[in-house]
This record gives C-alpha cells, structure tokens and sequence, in this order.
C-alpha cells in the first residue's frame, strides 16, 4: 500500500474514531470548554458582567452552552435589567476543528516524537482559532448591550467576522487544515514520504 493511502486509511480511521458520539464526551468537552472560557473570557468590571454557563435542560435544543452578558450600567435598583443570552454547540465550535487536526496530524508520517510535537501545536493553535472565534462573538454581541461602541465600518466587519468563525460551520473544517498545512507541510520530512513513489 502506498504511503499516501496509508496516511488516508489512517486519517479516516482517526477521524471516524474522534468524532463518534462516545456516550458522555460531550458533556465532558462541553464542561472543559466552559472551563476554558471562564478562565479566559468571563469577568466582573464596574460596567460587564459575562460568564460561561449550561443552557438549561429543559430548552431541549443542542446547544449545549451559554454566555450571560450584561451591562451593570444598564441594571435598576433592583438589579434587573437587560441579559443576553449567547449560546452555542461546543461540538460544532470546539470539537469538531479539533478532531480534524488532530486526525490530520496523526495521520502524516513521520516519527512518534516528530507527530508529538506537531500534535501539541496543531491543538494549541486551534484552540486558539477557536477561543479568537468566542471572543469575535462575544465582541459583536457586546454592542447590543452598548459595552462596546464602534463605527459602521467596524460593525460591518465584526458582523462578517462573527457569521463566517460562529454562525457557518465552513471554518471548523478550513481552519484545522490550514494549521495541519503550516505545520506539517512546513517540515518537508513529513509530507516527502506521502509523495514517494512506492
């Protein structure tokens, strides 16, 4: 078997094997990625108040998590006022970019430490891909709630930015292939045994 269909044999299987519904992964990741997002995004300043949290069960829908957002200025005496709600599916957002670049690592050739290094990359930088996604949406959210202020051209753009990285699914799948590209086709001792002739 050539070594290029050897890497796809490989890459389906890995693949097929990460993005299964394995009984309760996705309530694990879905708590890993609150996690995450409490720690990098949530906060209590004199105006903002966001924070990471499930979306309750009884909305029956799969979106699994939600953003709180709201402006403390705009609250009453009482503490009521204006919440948005942001949800989102993890597994869309999350899991699903980082099953296809760690499907796409594992299947280039090369050796075991070679594939280590390049796996911890490829995670590190589609976790930041995708926290970069959560915050462009979290950004473009906070102007309904007048935490932000920006010009028409720059809502224009946040729009745009917010509807191609969250609301469309095509850059779950682009992103992880252009990280796989830049890392693994940037070692030219990876990707040259794909390419030999048997």
């Amino acid at each position: 078997m050539s070594p290029l269909r050897t890497a796809i044999w490989r890459f389906t299987f890995a693949y097929g094997l990460l993005i299964a519904p394995w009984p309760g992964f996705s309530l694990a990741y879905a708590r890993c990625f609150r996690a995450l997002g409490q720690i990098v995004f949530a906060s209590e300043t004199e105006c903002r108040l966001l924070r990471f949290e499930p979306v309750p069960q009884n909305l029956h829908h799969t979106l699994d998590t939600r953003i709180v957002l709201i402006n403390r200025n705009q609250l009453d005496r009482n503490g009521c006022g204006p919440v948005m709600y942001l949800e989102l599916s993890t597994r869309s957002l999350g899991w699903t970019p980082t099953a296809l670049v760690v499907a796409l690592v594992l299947a280039t050739p090369g050796s075991l430490k070679r594939r280590g290094w390049s796996l911890l990359a490829a995670v590190l930088a589609i976790h930041g891909f995708i926290l970069f996604s959560v915050a462009i949406y979290i950004w473009n959210s906070s102007l309904g709630l007048s935490l932000v202020a920006l010009g028409p051209l720059s809502r224009q753009i946040m729009a745009g930015l917010d509807e191609t990285l969250v609301a469309q699914m095509g850059a779950s799948f682009v992103a992880p292939v252009v990280i796989w590209m830049a890392i693994a086709i940037g070692d030219e001792k990876m990707m040259r045994p794909l390419f030999a002739r048997p």
